[in-house]
């Protein structure tokens, strides 16, 4: 696909995105990038209906609009409004607010951006992504492993609180590609036992919310997330003592013997609980938890391509599967993609 040339700033992207007709002939070839097929007879032969930006009529008079089936069925916001949403999404380093977001989109309610978000999250999932690996041809890089382990997230909690209602913290399983190389004096060298000048990169990440501490949760995560054979460094949390039976070659280190256990894994989830404080105040419900995982895993991986990311997003928006809507996720009845290979329709 020949995208057009990034664009450098807000202004150059307004030019290019100003109509929805501009959006909508963008959006078409991102979902139809071999040509259009009409998705109810096959026929390739059709034109667009002029008076209907994204609206294609064919010769079995079938009319399909670009949105159809996709995230952004039946929307009644233009197009041009969700380019610019999706644009605050894929490059906003530091995320945005669903209070922010309707202040910079000019939307007159707050329920509106917030589903609007909600509706971008949902399509931050690919569900043919590759798994992380240990793999890397890089000659640069000297070693490479994957950090696992599991988090906490919640509000600060009275002990009498807890044992009357339980724990209000959600457990999140972290998997981290972690590239070390030497030659490159680290900031903090000084501080390694062996004073080796080396240096540690976070690459892909994958996070997801489980229902507790137990082995089948951590087998489960690790099957649909990283390569069976890659070289896997845990924690000795219990849950993990079957890694290396059952595929991979598994590393633990004792928390309290190290002073940095799972380095990589540590930046990458204080930046996450960073965000979700700082962005969000903290104020994400544990239902919809996993739609803010899924975004701050989807920015990350793309942190260094902004224009790939926003592409991205609407290439996922475009596929063809549920879309989120208010009802449902003010009822909770909605399930966020919680990320496994060909999750089906329900959102699973």
């Amino acid at each position: 696909m020949n995208y057009p040339s990034p664009p450098q700033n807000i202004i150059e992207f307004s030019r290019a995105f100003s109509t929805d007709k501009a959006c909508a002939d963008y959006l078409f070839s991102l979902r139809w990038p071999r040509g259009y097929s009409c998705p109810k007879c096959g026929i390739t032969k059709a034109g667009p209906i002029r008076a209907t930006p994204g609206m294609m009529e064919c010769e079995n008079h079938h009319k399909i609009s670009v949105t159809a089936g996709t995230a952004l069925h039946r929307t009644k916001i233009p197009l041009s409004v969700w380019f610019h949403a999706a644009w605050l999404v894929a490059t906003h380093k530091s995320g945005i607010s669903a209070l922010s977001f309707q202040k910079q989109l000019g939307l007159t309610r707050l329920e509106t951006a917030w589903t609007m978000l909600h509706k971008l999250r949902g399509g931050l999932v690919d569900p043919d992504r590759s798994k992380l690996n240990s793999f890397c041809g890089d000659p640069t890089h000297s070693e490479h492993w994957v950090e696992v382990d599991q988090i906490e997230i919640g509000g600060v909690q009275s002990r009498a609180d807890r044992d009357a209602r339980g724990s209000n913290k959600a457990i999140v399983l972290v998997a981290v590609e972690v590239h070390k190389w030497h030659g490159q004096m680290h900031r903090d060298a000084s501080k390694s036992r062996s004073g080796d000048a080396w240096h540690t990169k976070a690459g892909r990440i994958r996070m997801r919310v489980v229902a507790s501490h137990n082995t089948m949760d951590a087998l489960t995560f690790l099957r649909d997330n990283v390569e069976k054979g890659s070289n896997v460094m845990t924690d000795a949390h219990g849950s993990f003592n079957l890694v290396g039976p059952l595929g991979w070659q598994h590393e633990f280190v004792v928390a309290k013997r190290e002073a940095d256990p799972l380095a990589t894994h540590g930046r990458v989830t204080t930046n996450l609980k960073r965000w979700l404080m700082g962005t969000h105040k903290g104020s994400v419900q544990p239902q919809h938890l996993q739609a803010y995982l899924n975004e701050f895993v989807f920015r990350f991986n793309r942190r260094d391509l902004p224009w790939i990311a926003f592409n991205r997003v609407l290439a996922l928006v475009a596929l063809e599967r549920p879309a989120v809507e208010y009802e449902a996720l003010y009822k909770h009845t909605w399930i966020h993609p919680n990320p496994r290979p060909n999750w089906g329709r329900n959102g699973q």
